[in-house]
C-alpha cells in the first residue's frame, strides 16, 4: 500500500497548531481530531504539531504506584506528565519532537498493518531527502518500542502508533500517528524516562544511545535554542504532504 491509495471521499485539510503551553491540553488535541473526523464535523485531517516539554504516558501507566507523588516531582523538574489514550509505553515530547497526524474515516478492508505501512513509506521517503536509509524494525532500549520504528544504522528514529475509535462504519475514524525525533535532548529525556519508573516501582529502562535524533544523523551540532531546526523540518514535510495530499 502507498500514501496514494487513501482517498476518502472529501479532500484533505492541513493543521499546523501553535504548540500549546498546557501539555495535556496539547495532547488531546488528537483525540478531539479524531473524535470530529468521525462524526463528519470535520474532513480527513493531516496535523503537523510540537508540544511543549513533558513525558506523555498511557492510562495503564497513569496507574503505577507512586504516580500521583511522581508526577509532581517531575512537574517541579519541568518534566510535566500528560495521558493519552493509545497504547506502548511513555514518550517524551518537546520543541524536538515533531509529531505527525493522519485522521480519516475509516477504509473499507482496513488492517492495521496499512496504516502503519502508510506511515513508514511516508516518512521513509521524506528522510530520504535527506539522504538517509531507514529500516523497519524492533529497536531494543529504546521507548515506546515496537516493529514499526524507522531506525537508522539500528537507532530508532521515528515512533508509529495507531487508534481506531467509533463502532459504527459510518461513524468509524483511524488516527495514525509518527513522532520524529528532530533535535531532542535523548539523554535528558531518557533520564526523566527512567526516573518516572524508579519512582513508580517500574523496572522497565530505556537507553538513550538506543535512539538517534534526524540532527545527528546529519552530523549537526547541537542547537542554542531547541527546536530552531524542527522548525525547519515543520515546513519540508508540509511540503511533502501538500505535494502527496489533496488538501482542499
Amino acid at each position: 500500500m502507498t500514501v496514494l491509495e487513501v482517498r476518502p471521499d472529501r479532500p484533505w485539510q492541513l493543521l499546523c497548531p501553535q504548540p500549546q503551553e498546557e501539555p495535556q491540553q496539547s495532547i488531546d488535541t488528537e483525540t478531539d481530531l479524531l473524535q470530529r473526523v468521525g462524526t463528519g464535523n470535520l474532513p480527513p485531517t493531516l496535523c503537523l504539531m510540537r508540544h511543549p516539554r513533558c513525558l506523555v504516558v498511557t492510562r495503564r501507566e497513569a496507574r503505577m504506584p507512586n504516580f500521583d507523588s511522581a508526577r509532581a516531582e517531575l512537574t517541579k523538574a519541568g518534566w510535566p506528565l500528560a495521558v493519552r489514550a493509545s497504547g506502548g509505553s511513555c514518550v517524551p515530547q518537546g520543541p524536538g519532537m515533531l509529531n505527525l497526524s493522519l485522521v480519516f474515516p475509516r477504509v473499507m478492508d482496513w488492517r492495521l498493518e496499512d496504516g502503519y505501512r502508510l506511515l513508514c513509506d511516508l516518512l521513509g521517503e521524506f528522510l530520504k531527502s535527506y539522504g538517509l536509509s531507514v529500516e523497519t524494525g524492533d529497536v531494543p532500549g529504546s521507548f515506546c518500542d515496537g516493529r514499526y520504528n524507522l531506525q537508522v544504522d539500528g537507532k530508532k528514529l521515528v515512533g508509529t502508533a495507531q487508534r481506531w475509535a467509533g463502532g459504527r462504519r459510518d461513524k468509524a475514524a483511524i488516527l495514525l500517528h509518527a513522532c520524529l525525533l528532530v533535535d531532542l535532548d535523548l539523554i535528558e529525556a531518557t533520564t526523566r524516562l527512567n526516573q518516572l519508573y524508579s519512582l513508580c516501582e517500574n523496572p522497565q529502562r530505556f537507553r538513550a544511545d538506543a535512539c538517534t535524533t534526524l540532527s545527528e544523523c546529519l552530523g549537526m551540532r547541537a542547537e542554542s535554542e531547541p527546536g530552531d531546526f524542527a522548525k525547519e523540518v515543520e515546513e519540508r514535510l508540509q511540503g511533502l504532504l501538500l505535494d502527496r495530499f489533496e488538501i482542499g
